[in-house]
């Protein structure tokens, strides 16, 4: 799962990432930043059937320079990039400034740049489907020209300077862009990259405006991922910064794009395997293998509050907390499962 990180230049987009990576300032940004989604549940589970290993699912954040649109072909640099992302955050200087106006504007011309590169994919769409329509019986014309009703209904929403996420769709519209990548429907995240001052003023009017918002001082973590444990400890306390506040923000950042877990307890692993909010037995199983999903035959699960209550996959099924599923079965967060098949 892929995470665009955009920003306007000297906004600390790298400053940012080498924060989550615990890097230097000196060491070199690798393409593909990956980051553990630890959950604490899975240490528990390890905890109590004596598992070192944990397999956790991860997020890959990716840095793109594109907030300059290409002269030559009228498009967003990185466009393709941002399509196949799952996500987008935002990094915004909050650092060094006198106005802290300057946050709702540096946001807004990001979004902007995003609304722009939208209108351009759906105007190519829109093209493409006109010169597909061509040859086409009667009933097959109707369906492109509902299709593209739709798109233009989208490109008349972006040119009034709103982004796709504010659209309010008609039941059914939604699944007719599906393969579109349209770049403003994806979950758009804002870090406000803080210095201490900022986080001494948390409460500053001009943060309220942004519900998906993260306070995250990156320069300041990632000089405290350089000190010892005890060190950094001390500093956080004495700059009011949580010691769990880049877990929280990759664990905001995972539950942002709805996503959850289901954990697998095998003989050497404990597992936590990343599938999408209202995801079926059968859907989680195919994470695992195809061999698994195609051979289908149940799911055992246990809710992860009384496995850990019990302790044991035995003590489950002694007490009759062992529930076998089908294939339908609508997975929760957390939930414990062993898949059974052919």
């Amino acid at each position: 799962m892929n995470i665009a990180v955009l920003g306007l230049p000297q906004s600390g987009k790298s400053t940012f990432l080498k924060s989550l990576l615990s890097l230097s300032d000196n060491d070199t940004l690798p393409e593909y930043c990956n980051i553990k989604v630890e959950d604490n549940r899975l240490k528990q589970v390890g905890e109590l059937l004596g598992h070192d290993k944990l397999t956790y699912p991860e997020i890959s954040f990716t840095e793109l320079d594109i907030l300059t649109l290409n002269s030559k072909n009228t498009e967003l640099k990185g466009i393709d990039s941002l399509q196949k992302s799952y996500g987008i955050l935002l990094v915004i200087k909050c650092f060094e400034i006198e106005n802290y106006s300057i946050i709702t504007s540096d946001i807004n011309q990001i979004i902007t740049e995003l609304i722009v590169s939208d209108t351009i994919i759906i105007e190519n769409i829109i093209e493409r489907r006109l010169k597909s329509s061509k040859g086409k019986t009667k009933q097959e014309i109707e369906v492109v020209n509902t299709e593209i009703e739709l798109l233009n209904s989208l490109k008349n929403h972006l040119e009034n300077g709103s982004a796709l996420n504010s659209y309010i769709f008609k039941e059914g519209e939604l699944k007719k862009l599906t393969g579109y990548n349209l770049i403003t429907l994806k979950p758009i995240f804002v870090v406000l990259n803080s210095d201490t001052e900022l986080i001494e003023n948390e409460s500053n009017e001009n943060l309220t405006d942004y519900s998906s918002n993260f306070l995250y001082p990156s320069k300041i973590e990632m000089e405290l991922s350089e000190l010892t444990e005890i060190e950094s400890n001390e500093f956080r306390e004495s700059l009011n910064i949580d010691a769990n506040l880049k877990y929280n923000l990759i664990k905001a950042l995972f539950e942002g794009m709805g996503k959850i877990i289901f954990i697998t307890a095998g003989d050497q692993e404990i597992r936590a395997w990343e599938i999408e909010k209202g995801d079926t037995a059968l859907i989680s199983a195919s994470k695992i293998h195809s061999d698994i999903s195609n051979g289908f035959i149940r799911a055992e699960v246990i809710e992860f509050d009384t496995f850990l209550k019990l302790g044991s996959w035995n003590e489950c099924k002694k007490e009759g907390k062992v529930k076998g599923n089908g294939k339908e079965y609508v997975v929760n967060d957390g939930d414990i499962i062993n898949f059974l098949h052919s």
